[in-house]
């Protein structure tokens, strides 16, 4: 599909970072953005981009806060500059579901960047302040902010500056960003951090395989039996009808008007025949991956997926497009050592895989290697290393963008029990 969003949209690279609270349910989104124009990550001619009229804001503008956050507030970067140009007249958004986030070096303690935060607050806009540095010469902003974001991505040095500006800003919510260890999420559970955004939550956990449930057991015994060339429709039925959560999920989806089908579908065995090998296999794979997660975060059944139609969209652009259903199914179960609990080697003797994705995700090295890296740099805003292999593979940055944005239409779609071929 195209997206009629303007050339000068579609030359950002554009990603939403989830934010989780303590019992990792998603309280909003960080929506990152780089320009990919020339691959260069700056150059003077390009200085003073989005300064006023920022790119994040505009493609969340043209495509709306939830076709990336399902519902939740996104954090979007700006810079002081923009906050002359009356942001409320360019955003129909509503007010509850923007943040409007400033890194330290991006806004200044002085008139009239601080009358125009107040106008917006006025309007319901709420503010973040990134990595704040001198704590007292920010104090003006930082009175006017609804959170503060600090990092630990390199050490535990922000808990020092978290530490004083709790003691006097107790109306402010506090995120950790840049925690990507359960170690360090541990630590920093213990404090008075609400928000927590890094890749903790898709870490695994170690434990026995032997306390799986009988229940992911037979699920993955489904999911087996659906990867042979010929398996029986019969058998799929008989394992999909003992388990409820399956049941629901296979005659909602026969029965939705995307698929076409004009009689209504009641019982099990009809849904599976009407289906036919190819829809089967399709829809057990992305529902067992989502399922065998079930009692992790939420999120990380979103990443599986996202991952899953990102790799396959790009696949062409990889020199890869013959493999494009084998990339699908490198992204769903490149989580399954998190879900499972247990490290990636353990977890893919459960499943049947091709000896291309399992060299990809045990060993890390094979030519599918190279679309998960491109993957794992993009979803965490490693713009440089993203630029790189961009450049490496002559990926156009429009190429990038269509494939990201028809990823996110899609899982929009899974999350409306739609299906799509």
């Amino acid at each position: 599909m195209t997206h009629k969003l303007g050339e000068d949209v579609i030359k950002y690279l554009v990603v939403p970072k989830p934010i989780l609270a303590r019992d990792m349910s998603i309280l909003a989104y960080c929506f990152r953005y780089e320009s990919a124009h020339d691959y260069i990550a700056y150059s003077p001619a390009r200085a003073f981009d989005g300064v006023v009229n920022p790119p994040g804001l505009d493609i969340i503008e043209r495509v709306g806060v939830d076709a990336f956050t399902n519902g939740a507030p996104i954090f979007i970067p700006i810079s002081k500059f923009a906050l002359l140009s009356d942001l409320s007249k360019k955003i129909t958004q509503p007010p509850e579901k923007v943040v409007f986030m400033f890194n330290n070096n991006d806004i200044s303690p002085e008139e009239p960047f601080l009358s125009g935060i107040q106008a917006l607050k006025e309007k319901g806009y709420r503010f973040a302040l990134e990595n704040p540095k001198d704590i007292n010469h920010m104090h003006p902003v930082i009175q006017l902010c609804d959170f503060v974001v600090l990092s630990f991505k390199y050490n535990m040095n922000s808990l020092t500056t978290f530490r004083q500006l709790a003691a006097t800003h107790r109306n402010i919510t506090f995120v950790a960003a840049d925690i990507n260890s359960l170690e360090t999420f541990g630590q920093l559970d213990k404090t008075n951090f609400k928000y927590f955004e890094g890749r903790f939550y898709n870490v695994p956990v170690s434990q026995d395989k032997s306390t799986m449930s009988p229940v992911k057991i037979n699920r993955i015994h489904l999911l087996n039996t659906v990867q042979e060339p010929d398996f029986a429709i019969e058998s799929v039925s008989d394992i999909v009808g003992r388990d409820p959560s399956m049941s629901i999920s296979l005659l909602k989806l026969v029965n939705s008007p995307h698929l076409g089908i004009s009689q209504k579908i009641k019982s099990i065995q009809h849904a599976v025949a009407m289906l036919g090998q190819k829809e089967v296999r399709k829809w057990v794979t992305t529902v067992i991956a989502n399922l065998l997660a079930e009692d992790k975060p939420g999120e990380l059944t979103r990443l599986s997926l996202i991952r899953a139609k990102f790799a396959e969209n790009m696949a062409k652009h990889f020199q890869l497009a013959m493999q494009a259903n084998d990339l699908f199914l490198l992204g769903l179960f490149s989580v399954l050592d998190a879900a499972l609990n247990m490290p990636m080697e353990e977890a893919l003797k459960l499943i049947h895989v091709s000896e291309e994705i399992h060299t990809a995700l045990v060993e890390r090295k094979g030519r599918f290697m190279k679309i998960l890296n491109f993957i794992l740099s993009y979803e965490a805003a490693d713009w440089t290393e993203t630029k790189n292999s961009m450049m490496l593979h002559d990926i156009a940055a429009e190429d990038v963008f269509e494939a990201y944005m028809d990823t996110i239409e899609w899982y929009d779609s899974i999350l409306n029990a739609t299906y799509e071929e």
